[in-house]
């Protein structure tokens, strides 16, 4: 049994989900399904929650916050991976469609950015 850890994050939530940045966050952290809990005054709750069940986080928005609360629980630390998707591509530039490709092989595939030879880090 996982307890759940708090910490927070300067990471707004809303910024983590835009249709491209779903894109580039689920390349790199797979197997994660997202679902909002939204209130009445604007606030929502981001949850993800792992393929397997066996990890989840939450992350906290209200408007005019400069940093968030953050729960997570499991073997994995989703949204850690989340925010370091998330930074990865924001450190590169926030590149679009353009830069990114795909390799599939009979073993699998490979999502990259400008090269084959510079895959998308995988935080699973």
């Amino acid at each position: 049994m996982h307890l759940a850890a708090r910490s927070t994050t300067a990471l707004a939530p809303p910024d983590t989900g835009g249709w491209f940045e779903l894109f580039v966050i689920g390349a790199a952290v797979p197997g994660t399904f997202w679902r909002a809990e939204r209130y009445d005054n604007g606030a929502y709750t981001l949850w993800l929650y792992s393929r397997d069940t066996r990890s989840w986080a939450s992350a906290d928005y209200e408007r005019d916050r400069t940093e968030y609360e953050v729960y997570q629980s499991g073997p994995r630390n989703l949204w850690d991976e989340v925010e370091a998707a998330w930074r990865w591509w924001d450190d590169h530039g926030r590149p679009g469609f353009d830069r990114f490709g795909l390799t599939v092989t009979p073993d699998g595939h490979t999502v990259w950015l400008d090269s084959p030879m510079n895959p998308v880090p995988v935080r699973a």
